[in-house]
């Protein structure tokens, strides 16, 4: 998987022995609650992230994005390329669906335009360039009122060693959102970061929220 999961960062991942070790012991159980699916009171405050679904007549795949304004999601850019052409998709085949949960979705949209940032170029093997340029904005065909789906202002860059939460559709838990809290900032490096965060596909574009001390704020 590409663990690219927000605009300007990338993440390396920890590996676990959790699945060589039987039973649980109490550290591990605390791992699992840090990593888990959100049940749906939990999933209320995070309905401004959805899933972006991207349906062609040929593939179809599925990453995360989150709405910043009532029409625009912020996703990576990788997941509205066409890896045909190395070109955006078609906006029209481009579906964001806020708070998805278990066959129920708060509010769909179909994109209108698409935005790629100019210094990323789709590759199977991208460097850090590509990475910190790994960023795209969908504009929507019509908003998405606040009272259904809030959108996240946007936070200072947090400092190394700053406490993140990933709010991810996974593509091991594809129909509802799991929440990875601790994901600290290991290191930084110009505009990227490496977060200690376990990704895998569908994680993509995954926003990484600053929680302390007041409302959900996108890093």
């Amino acid at each position: 998987a590409q663990a690219i999961l927000f605009p300007m960062m990338r993440v390396g991942a920890l590996l676990g022995l959790l699945g060589l070790v039987a039973g649980y012991l109490p550290a591990e159980a605390l791992e699992l609650d840090r990593r888990r699916m959100l049940n749906a009171e939990e999933h209320v405050p995070w309905r401004g992230v959805g899933r972006v679904n991207v349906e062609t007549m040929v593939a179809a795949s599925m990453c995360t994005g989150t709405l910043i304004a009532e029409d625009l999601v912020l996703t990576a850019a990788h997941c509205v390329m066409n890896p045909l052409t190395g070109k955006p998709h078609r906006p029209g085949s481009v579906h964001f669906v806020a708070g998805w949960r278990l066959g129920q979705e708060i509010a769909a949209r179909v994109g209108k335009a698409i935005a790629v940032h100019p210094d990323y170029r789709l590759s199977d093997h991208p460097g850090p360039e590509q990475i910190v340029a790994d960023i795209a904005l969908v504009r929507l065909d019509a908003p998405i009122p606040r009272a259904e789906a809030a959108p996240f202002e946007v936070a200072p860059t947090p400092a190394d060693g700053a406490p993140l939460t990933l709010i991810s559709y996974r593509q091991d838990r594809p129909h509802a959102l799991t929440r990875q809290q601790g994901c600290d900032v290991l290191d930084s490096e110009g505009p990227g970061m490496v977060l200690a965060c376990d990704v895998t596909f569908g994680a993509s574009g995954s926003p990484l929220f600053v929680t302390k001390g007041e409302a959900a704020r996108v890093a």
